[in-house]
């Protein structure tokens, strides 16, 4: 690796280990130490088409198992798929707000991550992340704690390419379970904000169809379809069609 590309490296994951050390140092929960053993049942059940799942131990940034599909669904191997890789793929204008989120989570769960409650909590997030060809898609990450009685606290997490969703490019999250949020914080990030609607206009540029043949299928007027595309140019910063359709390509926009 290039010294450019590990500052950069060290920029993105530096933040979510110092995070992690801050928040489990001060609490009572203990590194995990059994044996993980996944069957062929639960790869059937978990490790198919469009999904893939890890476990691990967030208290030490540690990961216990990454299944075989991560490289169907991303593109990565599984030795290569660590904590580092985790998070430097984020898409850089979703990092801050992933980032935010976890924080928060961390903040208002901590007992319950640490093993001081029972009560079930699963933390849903979809933003966007590079595949290993370089071209970002859209998932989603679902994060649930488990306790093995012998080796103490673990996290399962389950990755989908959700993609084929069109639901714009905002990072957005529930905490299913969890203690309700007085107040929720922006999580925008720092790109242009692509409405669910504008996603679909693009989709459809993208299958070579017309204001005309757009407005028929979204049952929308073609005026509203032509003030959309003009407000994709203007967000996207290009002026035509062809950059427009790369720049959403590469950035999971489509």
């Amino acid at each position: 690796m290039d010294p450019e590309s590990n500052n950069l490296k060290k920029a993105v994951v530096e933040p979510w280990e110092k995070l992690f050390a801050e928040k489990f140092g001060n609490s009572l929960r203990l590194p995990f130490n059994g044996k993980i053993e996944v069957n062929d049942q639960v790869l059937e059940l978990f490790d198919y088409a469009n999904q893939f799942f890890f476990l691990a131990d967030y208290s030490t940034l540690r990961m216990l198992y990454v299944s075989p599909n991560v490289e169907q669904v991303l593109g990565y191997r599984e030795p290569g798929y660590d904590f580092p890789k985790h998070f430097e793929i984020i898409h850089p204008d979703d990092r801050k707000p992933v980032f935010e989120i976890g924080k928060m989570v961390l903040n208002r769960e901590m007992n319950y991550i640490s093993g001081l409650s029972n009560r079930h909590v699963v933390l849903y997030m979809t933003y966007r992340a590079a595949k290993s060809n370089g071209r970002y898609t859209r998932i989603s990450l679902t994060i649930s704690r488990h306790i093995n009685q012998e080796g103490g606290i673990y996290e399962m997490a389950v990755i989908r390419d959700i993609s084929h969703i069109h639901c714009g490019t905002k990072v957005s999250f529930s905490l299913l379970g969890g203690r309700p949020f007085r107040e929720v914080p922006e999580v925008h990030g720092g790109g242009p904000s692509i409405s669910r609607r504008e996603q679909e206009i693009i989709y459809h540029i993208s299958r070579g169809y017309t204001s005309r043949r757009i407005a028929y299928e979204l049952n929308i007027s073609e005026f509203t379809v032509n003030t959309h595309r003009k407000n994709i140019m203007r967000k996207t910063g290009t002026s035509n069609l062809v950059d427009m359709l790369i720049y959403a390509a590469t950035n999971g926009i489509i």
